[in-house]
């Protein structure tokens, strides 16, 4: 029934007469393969998010802004700043690949992956999302894909921004950026600041969650980067970001009992760049200091850069070093990664062949050399086929490894593939990836972590449509997902959405104002592997938005979450004695209305 609504919604927009959507082919990407490439010649599927995007639709954090992306679910433990994990195309946070600037930001101490609910956007240039392997390009931790948050950088002259927002929950936002480029260098400089009350991330089953007490957050960003142009083929640049955050959770089995958690992030990298011709390359030095819990650190060195030897034939080059340590104990591990990439260009610009190849060394795991073969064909610049091959691994954390009280981990291997082809604004893709030595938590004993037997397989098709409908003035993006995630018993893994809906439509018919729509639909869901516990899904969620130009430089906007109020939650807290009926789930917090002034110099 939710499902029909949705879909007589896409039949509505696509009766309208239409063209098609402006795109931009020489987009270009850094996270394909280390070096500037053009979106056209990336051969994985990638999806680019821009900070237009990201300002008229008013995305807050990371999960807000990717959640709409087909082979994307979110599942998130109450409000903003609460614990949030990241499935792509059915795998779990340890699979993605999450940077900033190129900065890896995998927590050494987490039970996997980056730690989702910290990462809030501001100034950000635009994320880029590859999807598929990425091993033989990234190294360890990229078997589903790769997320590249790049903020942004100084512009000629002098640039500034402002943006306050206030709304439910007494949430307040603060954030602005200043940015003046010359000849000789360059800075920008952002600030962002957002508290709120909150509501409590943990109710009883269908009780709202104005019962219970409110679980506030409280986040400050500092970001600066500058950069020194030596000379027109030498430039140095130092990058700093911060982060400090403390965030209230609740206890399953006590909605009422709250837990404060602190949270610091400090990246600090520096890096020249040299730029000569048909060569470039950039040597880097990063620190990534991470406490939550348990404090950690990854310190990275490394040069990479690319080459184009002949006309459309580039190779582009890694070497890293890594290591991941735990300040409390001093446990640690290093890596260090050779790779190449090269990347030919055929028949004017219609024929892309990309192979990569990696091979990784540590002092804790076996070493792991990965690979990956990719082919694009352009019929024309509206129509192509493209498909994809590759070898990854995810390593162990420092945590996982510390509480494993058996047996050492094995890094997760896998093999995936995917193929598909764009026609006119539609893109269908099919996707598998079979991944050994799963990483999974002994939930019976509640003791250690521990590497599943057989093969896990993931697998799905992704349907993406996008077009301006001229007739009506409206930008309309959808797409559909369905997919599966089971272990080698052919058991469902938890919380994974059978299939998944996206709608989005803007409106841009009057001269200042613009009218957005975003709607997601979430198949059935269950809490519990193998299809058992609560059906937590077979929901829809409206969020809407309103931008008005008040000038140029000036624009205020309202933005409304979960519009309709819709009663769902992402996972299940605790069941009553049964096993099947919920007692306490996660809230999402009802309607949420937002108001705010964004404002440029």
């Amino acid at each position: 029934m939710k499902l029909s609504k949705l879909s007589a919604a896409i039949l509505v927009a696509l009766s309208s007469t239409y063209t098609l959507a402006s795109t931009e082919l020489d987009q270009v990407v850094v996270t394909a393969n280390h070096t500037p490439t053009s979106l056209h010649s990336v051969t994985a599927s990638t999806t680019v998010i821009t900070a237009e995007e990201i300002t008229s639709n008013h995305y807050r954090t990371l999960d807000d802004a990717i959640r709409s992306i087909p082979g994307i679910q979110i599942i998130r433990n109450g409000g903003i700043g609460t614990k949030t994990s990241i499935l792509m195309r059915g795998q779990s946070n340890s699979g993605i690949l999450v940077l900033v600037n190129g900065v890896e930001m995998t927590n050494p101490m987490g039970t996997g992956g980056a730690i989702a609910s910290a990462l809030l956007i501001g100034e950000v240039e635009r994320i880029e999302v590859l999807k598929g392997a990425q091993s033989g390009i990234w190294g360890a931790n990229a078997s589903a894909g790769v997320i590249n948050i790049i903020t942004k950088q100084a512009k000629k002259d002098t640039h500034g921004t402002i943006n306050v927002e206030t709304g439910s929950n007494n949430f307040k936002k603060l954030a602005g950026s200043l940015s003046s480029a010359t000849d000789e260098g360059d800075f920008a400089v952002s600030f962002s600041n957002i508290t709120t009350d909150g509501f409590s991330s943990v109710k009883n089953y269908q009780e709202n969650a104005s019962n219970f007490e409110d679980d506030a957050f409280n986040q400050t960003d500092v970001s600066l980067n500058v950069g020194i142009n030596i000379s027109k083929q030498h430039r140095v640049e130092v990058l700093l970001n911060t982060a400090n955050s403390t965030a209230n959770y609740d206890y399953t089995s006590d909605p009422d009992k709250v837990v404060s958690v602190d949270y610091k992030n400090t990246l600090k990298r520096l890096q020249y760049l040299f730029n000569q011709g048909d060569f470039n390359a950039t040597a880097y030095i990063s620190q990534n200091e991470i406490k939550q819990y348990n404090d950690a650190v990854i310190n990275a060195f490394g040069v990479k850069g690319g080459y184009q030897y002949a006309e459309n034939q580039t190779l582009a080059f890694v070497a890293s070093s890594n290591q991941y340590l735990n300040y409390g104990t001093g446990d640690s591990y290093y890596n260090t990664g050779l790779g190449l990439t090269n990347t030919n260009i055929f028949n004017n610009g219609r024929l892309i062949i990309t192979e990569a190849l990696r091979s990784d060394s540590y002092n804790k795991f076996d070493d792991k050399t990965t690979g990956k073969l990719g082919i694009k064909n352009y019929f024309n610049d509206d129509l192509f086929i493209q498909a994809n091959l590759g070898t990854a691994y995810n390593a162990p954390t420092l945590y996982q490894s510390t509480y494993n009280a058996t047996a050492n981990l094995n890094p997760e291997e896998s093999q995936s593939f995917d193929i598909g082809f764009g026609a006119y604004g539609l893109e269908v893709s099919y996707y598998q990836t079979r991944t050994k030595n799963l990483i999974g938590f002994d939930y019976v004993n509640y003791a250690f972590y521990e590497n599943l037997t057989g093969t896990s397989t993931f697998e799905g098709i992704e349907v993406a449509y996008q077009r301006y409908l001229k007739s009506i003035n409206t930008n309309l993006s959808v797409n559909y997902t369905q997919g599966t995630a089971k272990d080698d018993n052919g058991q469902w893994l938890a919380r994974r959405a059978e299939n998944t809906a996206n709608l989005a439509l803007s409106y841009e018919g009057f001269d200042q104002l613009s009218l957005g729509l975003q709607t997601r639909y979430i198949g059935n869901k269950y809490d519990k592997a193998d299809q058992l516990g609560a059906n937590i899904g077979d929901y829809l969620v409206t969020d809407l938005n309103a931008n008005y130009a008040v000038s140029n430089s000036l624009n205020v906007y309202i933005s409304v979450l979960n519009a309709f109020e819709e009663d769902y939650t992402h996972a299940v807290g605790t069941y009553e004695a049964d096993n099947l009926t919920p007692k306490t789930v996660y809230s999402n917090g009802g309607r949420q209305i937002f108001v705010g002034i964004q404002g440029t110099l």
